[in-house]
């Protein structure tokens, strides 16, 4: 392994100054040998050996024999950390195509990473099961991984289609405007870029030039959610959506006008609460009991009477409803394959992460 660290350390130096060159021949070839499991036919190998330790040869030679040894282990080790090294470096550039972020376990992580909330991953991470003895399962899910995001990148290069993923009963945010583009945006309730990604569309006037449809999809983390009442949220909107779907007119959709989701979702995402802090700042810390009357209220606020907030109220519990909330969950997670919060597919593409103004005018 000596001979491999040499040749990184001569490479370095000979891109600085020419005297290094000459060596760098000889140093290929010894390492090159070496890697493809030949021993080394040259003395490049010694020469750098015997230039490490001839000053220790003349003050204590009884040491170089360890030396020796121990120069070999600790090139057995650099040559380990480079190889790590760079799988680590391939795995983060391949994650940044794929996902958009340089660490899928959690994009929150990698700070060349759009803004989003993470959906990271439930199982343990690799140190994490290394630590726990766990050192086959930490192996295979690592490499299982690896091979999911690979086999993830023949779906980033395709044109992606919105309406391909919109749900049956999709609503639309100002109504559904016929020869619009639509886009979709995969949401959850209570993270706050998506609020921010709201706030952007209604700047950019992004509602005005495509028919802005959602996924509800509330971030899990461990045995609850990431953010509490985000479920409740989503539950509501899509009653809301199957709702509207029922009283439409036969051969008709509920996608004419706004409905009450995108009432709620605006008013969550663009209001202050009393207490000065943001509606959803509120209503991720809100209790339960809380949380719902704020959403009937909202909807009464809209128009809904209190025969049809009754309505939504019971198809909250519907396994209509819970169906469709698990197909936005299956379509997030087995189709679509983000790993961050919001992501808006428009123009084509799928954009992990929040989106800013300019871009969103670009893909108008």
């Amino acid at each position: 392994m000596v001979c491999i660290v040499a040749f990184f350390v001569v490479l370095v130096l000979s891109a600085v100054s020419a005297k290094y060159r000459k060596l760098l021949g000889k140093a290929w070839g010894c390492a090159w040998r070496r890697v493809t499991l030949r021993p080394c036919d040259t003395t490049f190998r010694d020469d750098v050996k015997n230039s490490l330790l001839a000053p220790l040869a003349v003050r204590a030679p009884r040491l170089v024999r360890p030396a020796s040894m121990a120069i070999e282990v600790l090139a057995w080790l650099m040559v380990l950390s480079l190889i790590v090294s760079l799988y680590l470096v391939g795995r983060s550039g391949l994650d940044l195509l794929v996902y958009g972020t340089c660490d899928k376990q959690n994009a929150q992580a990698c700070s060349l990473a759009a803004q989003a909330c993470s959906i990271d991953a439930i199982q343990p991470g690799f140190w994490e099961s290394i630590g726990e003895g766990d050192v086959l399962g930490a192996f295979g899910r690592e490499f299982a991984s690896v091979g999911d995001t690979i086999a993830t990148v023949p779906g980033r290069l395709r044109t992606w289609d919105a309406a391909d993923f919109a749900p049956a009963d999709a609503t639309y945010l100002g109504g559904y405007t016929a020869g619009r583009p639509t886009a979709l945006e995969v949401l959850d309730p209570g993270c706050h870029y998506c609020a921010q990604l709201f706030r952007n569309m209604r700047e950019a006037g992004f509602d005005q030039t495509h028919n802005v449809t959602y996924l509800a999809y509330p971030i899990r983390a461990g045995v609850g959610d990431k953010f509490a009442n985000s479920q409740l949220i989503a539950t509501y909107l899509t009653a809301i959506r199957a709702f509207e779907a029922e009283r439409a007119p036969a051969g008709s959709t509920n996608a004419a006008a706004e409905t009450g989701d995108w009432f709620i979702l605006e008013q969550l995402f663009t209001t202050q609460a009393a207490d000065g802090t943001t509606t959803q700042e509120w209503m991720n810390r809100a209790s339960a009991a809380d949380a719902t009357l704020r959403l009937q209220q909202w909807l009464s606020d809209d128009g809904y009477t209190a025969d049809d907030i009754a309505r939504i109220v019971a198809l909250t519990g519907s396994p209509e409803v819970a169906a469709s909330l698990q197909h936005a969950r299956d379509a997030v997670e087995n189709e679509i394959r983000t790993v961050s919060i919001p992501s808006l597919i428009a123009g084509g593409g799928l954009h992990a992460g929040l989106v800013d103004v300019d871009t969103l005018r670009g893909l108008g």
